[in-house]
């Protein structure tokens, strides 16, 4: 089933998505029936069924005087994405006003430093960047590391919206982290790919990698510690930007093999 698209739109977490996908299948079930179908504790799935409940995804109804949970009808769920629908309609008539605003007061409440501490955070941090078109990013980066910071999957769809929005990439890899380009397709480089890579000689080696355009800085951990920062700054942009000249210089193109 491709439902990820609905789950993205309620907002579900794995458990719900399983007990979605089951009740789908096999229709109304106890939910001590789905605990054990799904492999959960009672405990998570009564949350889970309350939350989704509350979200009018599933509904309470009772045979022989046992209580089961059901998927709504189709027409409720269709109603109830239209009404997500008008809301994000309305939401972006707000946005007037909030620009406004913004434009107004930005400069006053603009942080020059900001802290993700969660995967989520880390990857609306990157995908901050797709707001932009036709620009070029220098990145100092850890790949394997940041593949499993933030994930093979967001790595693949950030890379087609990058590309989508003419993002060029300028990446230096450490000698210890080139990735299996057959493995991870979505990180193949050359003109078509708009990624140039070079990777930074032995004596080079880092885990916390950073990106740059034009005055702000995203740094970002391993895994191990799974943190990252925002810095904007126009000196410490280009203060990175000229170390990361002087390592693209010394650093070796990675060739794409015949």
């Amino acid at each position: 089933m491709n439902l990820k698209s609905i789950y993205s739109v309620f907002a579900l977490d794995p458990s719900q998505i399983q007990i979605f996908e089951v009740l789908l299948l096999t229709g109304p079930q106890k939910a001590s029936s789905l605990a054990k179908q799904i492999k959960s504790n009672r405990t998570t799935v009564y949350n889970s069924l309350d939350q989704m409940t509350k979200l009018g995804l599933v509904f309470e109804t009772l045979k022989n005087g046992i209580k089961l949970f059901a998927i709504s009808p189709y027409e409720k769920i269709n109603l109830l994405i239209q009404e997500k629908e008008n809301k994000l309609i309305e939401a972006r008539q707000a946005l007037n006003e909030l620009k406004s605003i913004h434009t107004k007061n930005g400069k006053l409440f603009q942080p020059r430093v900001q802290l993700f501490e969660t995967q989520e955070e880390l990857r609306q941090m990157m995908k901050d960047l797709l707001l932009y078109e036709n620009i070029t990013l220098l990145a100092y980066w850890p790949i394997l590391n940041v593949l499993e910071t933030l994930g093979p999957d967001f790595i693949e769809e950030f890379n087609k919206k990058r590309l989508a929005n003419n993002i060029k990439i300028k990446v230096i890899w450490p000698q210890n982290q080139i990735p299996s380009i057959k493995v991870h397709k979505f990180l193949a480089f050359g003109p078509e790919f708009k990624r140039e890579v070079r990777i930074a000689q032995t004596n080079i080696n880092f885990s916390l990698g950073y990106a740059i355009y034009k005055n702000t800085v995203r740094f970002i951990s391993s895994s191990r510690e799974n943190f990252g920062f925002l810095i904007e700054s126009e000196e410490l942009a280009e203060m990175l930007k000229g170390q990361f000249e002087l390592i693209w210089q010394i650093s070796k193109p990675l060739k794409i093999r015949a």
